[in-house]
């Protein structure tokens, strides 16, 4: 296949898919990593798409990222990395432990990998979770309480905010929809992030649980600095000025590829 031909079936792919990753479609056109590199960079210069670490995503998605995607349609985005990331911040979770839990996709990924036998508090604004945790015996389950939002299936409001002030946590899991080294952890709704920041103030970790495709998005709301992250668990290794970053502030890496 010739190059050209190539990277019009890549655009295509990003097109329809929003996001591809270089070892994919690598195997899907049987030529070398360093050969898609190659092609997405000649595909980036067209506007179509933003390269990133490990891949590319569509230009519309890479661009200042405003929209508040449905919870429903949120689940069925990167499902495999979420579940590589949730599988692997489940393991950290030990007994004893209290632990938030925001309201994303990933968290509820994270909800369902929880061994059952493990004596937990889980507090969290996600109905879902709130859900699935429901018949975990051994995990003692806390709702924040606060005014339900339908479209992400959360409780937010001044009642929850308040009610989160009132706890210690080990451990905070959040998600995000963009990182970036200067502007920090970001997202898109104003009054989730206020959520977000309430649980990170009570929590003595912070466990950053993010895939590929939100790493150098940019989003509306700053949630807080990559500095105050503990560790940051994502599905494909990290670029090297983040390794450094991590290294210089003390963030541990863990990379479920």
């Amino acid at each position: 296949m010739l190059a050209l031909e190539r990277q019009k079936h890549i655009t295509e792919i990003v097109e329809r898919e929003k996001s591809v990753k270089v070892i994919e479609l690598s195997k899907r056109f049987d030529v070398t990593e360093e050969t898609i590199r190659r092609d997405l960079e000649k595909i980036e210069k067209q506007g179509i798409l933003k390269r990133t670490y490990g891949g590319a995503i569509f230009i519309n998605s890479a661009s200042k990222d405003t929209e508040d995607t449905p919870f429903s349609m949120r689940l069925k985005e990167n499902i495999t990395s979420k579940q590589k990331i949730a599988f692997a911040v489940s393991n950290m979770l030990y007994d004893g432990e209290v632990i938030m839990l925001d309201s994303s996709t990933t968290c509820l990924e994270v909800a369902k990998n929880i061994d059952k036998t493990k004596r937990l508090t889980i507090i969290t604004n996600s109905v879902s979770i709130l859900s699935e945790l429901s018949t975990y015996e051994e995990i003692n389950v806390v709702s924040t309480g606060g005014t339900l939002r339908k479209r992400s299936l959360s409780l937010i409001g001044p009642t929850a905010k308040d009610n989160i002030k009132n706890y210690y946590a080990d451990k905070a899991v959040i998600s995000c929809k963009g990182a970036e080294l200067e502007k920090g952890v970001m997202d898109t709704n104003e009054l989730e992030v206020e959520i977000k920041k309430a649980m990170i103030g009570c929590a003595k970790e912070i466990i950053l649980a993010v895939d590929s495709t939100k790493m150098q998005r940019i989003s509306m709301y700053k949630l807080m600095e990559v500095s105050k992250v503990d560790y940051i668990v994502t599905d494909r290794e990290l670029p090297q000025e983040w390794k450094n970053f991590c290294e210089n502030n003390n963030i541990k890496q863990i990379i479920c590829d």
